[in-house]
């Protein structure tokens, strides 16, 4: 079978006269004038394009040879093959000199960055089984700040997107004291998918795997998108306390590349939620947010479900309201 994509390594220069190491995916059929959008795949420091590689390969891979859509893998300086000493953070040198290079290659094109180069928590990337790994983000949780006491919290971000509103609102969870690993679902699933589309139990058990190297059992907060990935995991890993689930659910399970879900009914929420109690899940929606979800669907999740459970309808999430929601999940009243 010939291949879907082709593989380019070269380097980029930036303004200070740096050579980035890059590798650019692109579909076997398309030639650059008919290219319409390339994804940038940025490392977070320390870490090297080899923690993205697979997943550029995904994606471009998925559309397949007639796709119009290339992946860019990239080193930060002074990391992997690319030039530059170390203690050198200026990273939006680089970012730019990639913006630069991408209009001067192909125009105007829709270029997009998935994920920051920096922030200021611990990064790892965790062994989950052959092939697959999670790339988090450890935010240490303040010493003696707030009930949680060091109460695990895997924050799951929207698909694609840690942002820097992601990053400030898992400071502000780690100041209240939970221990906060974070994480881009997306690069995780693609992982998940490089040997064949994921099953429910292997994502259950992939979660089992990432819980059992916790000091205690967590808690699970799913930003919109990743709301529906929060849920499915919380219905079959008892190890979780509670969920909270925020924007867009069901919508986590459609990329047709990651997951086995020919059959549209194999990840339909609403089989699953109420597999959740006697634990507690609490659904927000977010009328002022894109992908903030549907009232509908949301209360009719929240119908199913059979335990401790809130529906919270608000404008947008404020950091107050997911403490507040956090601090339920640990002393559920009954439910509402």
């Amino acid at each position: 079978m010939p291949p879907t994509y082709v593989e380019e390594v070269f380097g980029i220069l930036t303004d200070d006269d740096l050579y980035l190491d890059c590798v650019l995916f692109k579909p076997a059929n398309a030639d650059d004038a008919s290219l319409k959008a390339l994804r940038i795949w940025v490392p977070r420091y320390p870490l090297t394009k080899a923690s993205v590689i697979t997943c550029a390969r995904q994606e471009v891979d998925a559309l397949g040879s007639n796709g119009r859509v290339a992946h860019l893998a990239f080193d930060l300086r002074s990391t992997g093959e690319s030039e530059g000493l170390a203690g050198d953070f200026d990273f939006d040198a680089d970012l730019s000199a990639i913006a630069l290079w991408a209009r001067e290659r192909f125009g105007d094109i829709n270029v997009g960055f998935l994920g920051r180069p920096q922030g200021e928590e611990q990064v790892d990337v965790r062994p989950i089984r052959p092939g697959v790994v999670m790339e988090t983000y450890h935010y240490h949780p303040v010493n003696g700040a707030g009930a949680a006491a060091g109460t695990p919290l895997i924050y799951l971000a929207t698909y694609g997107n840690f942002s820097a509103a992601d990053e400030t609102t898992c400071k502000a969870l780690s100041a209240a004291g939970y221990d906060v690993l974070a994480m881009d679902p997306l690069r995780y699933l693609l992982h998940a998918c490089a040997q064949g589309r994921v099953t429910i139990p292997e994502l259950w058990q992939d979660l089992q795997a990432l819980c059992s190297r916790l000091p205690s059992p967590p808690l699970l907060l799913g930003k919109p998108v990743s709301a529906g990935l929060a849920l499915l995991w919380a219905s079959g890993v008892e190890e979780v306390l509670g969920v909270l689930a925020i924007g867009q659910t069901q919508s986590a399970f459609r990329p047709h590349h990651i997951f086995a879900n020919d059959n549209p009914h194999t990840f339909f929420l609403a089989r699953y939620v109420h597999k959740i109690a006697p634990r507690p899940v609490a659904y927000v929606h977010e009328s002022g947010h894109p992908l903030g979800g549907s009232r509908d669907e949301l209360s009719a999740l929240y119908e199913t479900s059979t335990g401790p459970r809130r529906l919270e309808h608000v404008e947008r999430a404020s950091n107050e309201l997911l403490l507040e929601l956090l601090e339920w999940l640990q002393n559920p009243t009954n439910p509402n």
